[in-house]
């Protein structure tokens, strides 16, 4: 398994990524009251945050099953989605932290909104460039 990572380093990164995606799945999908209440959201949008923590679980469900089937080898869209959305949410969640809504009374905004999306955003750029001679074949 190691080697299908094309070592330890990448293989733990890889870890790293699917823990990340897998405490927001859970967060998003199966806490979700407690996951709103975190960040001061109303309950009323329970199922957009259900909706959007979908994603998460698809993506965390896929990651488990490159490792189940041996490695990441023709997964490039896997981890080329992965950046893409991360990319994304870095910068929708720094424009939602540094909004007015951010300011309102019960609001819960933290710079983990557009912190964490970076970091994965970081790591999923390592991994494709890391992994690159065994995604694209």
């Amino acid at each position: 398994m190691i080697e299908a990572f094309n070592g330890w380093f990448l293989f733990i990164l890889y870890l790293l990524n699917l823990a990340g995606g897998g405490f927001y799945a859970y967060q998003s999908v199966l806490n979700t009251e407690n996951f709103m209440d975190k960040y001061g959201i109303h309950r009323s949008a329970l199922l957009p945050a259900r909706l959007a923590g979908s994603f998460v679980l698809t993506t965390f469900l896929m990651g488990l099953y490159i490792i189940y089937r041996g490695g990441p080898e023709g997964a490039w869209i896997y981890f080329t989605i992965l950046f893409i959305q991360s990319l994304i949410f870095t910068i929708l969640g720094y424009m939602s932290v540094t909004s007015e809504v951010a300011k309102m009374e019960g609001v819960k905004y933290t710079a983990e909104g557009y912190i964490a999306p970076a970091i994965f955003t970081v790591i999923n750029a390592i991994l494709i460039w890391g992994l690159s001679d065994k995604i694209y074949m």
